[in-house]
């Protein structure tokens, strides 16, 4: 029996002694003591802003004014995007798709918005960022039909390209020898 603890005991170390060995050797990122894979799993900013986004209405949702529905895009696409993703779909953070969110209803959503998730979802609510209306607003907003991102193509994108050194004055790099 203590054979099998101690064979146990050396397999859990070295699990664990791989585990920071991997982390250790993950390539830095730019950012002092984030290593490259975790900031992957972070969350990021969207670059978009609500007015880009064509609104939606869903018929079975609660109801929101005009100027409700453009301050939750506002809200949403400030605070909500980076991690639940821009047509809601989840990345980081959960889905937060209408045939999720519906059946929950809102006091469900206005208390996860309030009081956030051990999980890593913030506290909106308690840390004083979103006030009790803006809850409620985004509560209602979460189970409508997500709005559509505009178009974001390859002339839009080229159209964002600042170019430091033009190609003609680029320096050419050495070609490895085989």
């Amino acid at each position: 029996m203590n054979t099998r603890l101690t064979i146990l005991a050396a397999s859990i170390f070295v699990m664990g002694a791989t585990q920071v060995t991997l982390a250790a050797d993950a390539p830095t990122s730019g950012h002092p003591g984030t290593p490259e894979p975790e900031l992957r799993y972070k969350g990021a900013p969207s670059s978009m802003t609500g007015e880009e986004a064509q609104e939606v209405l869903t018929p079975k949702a609660p109801a929101l004014s005009e100027n409700e529905f453009s301050r939750a895009k506002q809200i949403y696409f400030e605070r909500c995007a980076g991690c639940h993703g821009v047509l809601r779909k989840g990345a980081t953070g959960k889905p937060l798709t209408p045939d999720l969110t519906l059946p929950r209803g809102t006091d469900y959503l206005k208390v996860f918005i309030s009081y956030g998730t051990p999980g890593g979802m913030p506290n909106w609510g308690t840390s004083g960022i979103l006030s009790d209306k803006e809850i409620d607003i985004m509560a209602r907003f979460l189970q409508h039909e997500p709005p559509t991102p505009p178009e974001y193509g390859m002339a839009e994108m080229k159209a964002t390209w600042k170019v430091k050194v033009p190609p003609s004055q680029q320096v050419p790099r050495p070609r490895a020898v085989a």
